[in-house]
């Protein structure tokens, strides 16, 4: 269970992106980078992303969606603001607590992950982009929330 989404599916907003199929590796609930053009691209070490968004399809399980990489599109989950969403361990990392803000992360090994907006390091800018509800053993709840960047360390 890395992905379940809590919101009823008929009001949530989905968008089917590009994306390159030989470099994407497409995991539900993981985060992705929007590039100027509008496709997907997995995030980078070391820089983070002002634009994010959560992915809820894969070539291997189409439980939300069946979205078909091997063509170069996947199903995202943008909207509306608010939609509730169940992730587990190996999607966050830290031990956020309910009422933090949460970030995606660029560090190597947990890139696309979420993590606490406190302690991000270096003078970097960063996306918000959920809230935790939740927090339960192995999992979080959270709520997607209007995007705003932050900039964080000095």
């Amino acid at each position: 269970m890395s992905l379940e989404i809590l919101t009823p599916f008929s009001r949530c907003i989905r968008v089917s992106r590009s994306i390159d199929p030989a470099t994407f590796v497409a995991t539900p609930g993981k985060w992705a980078a929007v590039a100027a053009d509008g496709s997907l691209t997995a995030v980078v070490a070391g820089t983070p992303v002002k634009v994010n968004k959560l992915v809820i399809g894969s070539s291997s399980s189409n439980i939300y969606e069946s979205s078909d990489v091997e063509v170069g599109r996947i199903t995202t989950l943008e909207g509306p603001h608010g939609v509730r969403v169940k992730i587990d361990s190996t999607m966050y990392i830290g031990s956020p607590a309910a009422g933090d803000d949460l970030i995606v992360s660029s560090e190597t090994g947990e890139l696309g992950k979420l993590r606490l907006s406190v302690g991000a390091t270096g003078s970097k800018t960063y996306e918000i982009v959920a809230r935790v509800d939740e927090v339960g053993t192995g999992y979080l709840i959270i709520t997607l929330i209007s995007p705003r960047t932050i900039t964080l360390g000095a």
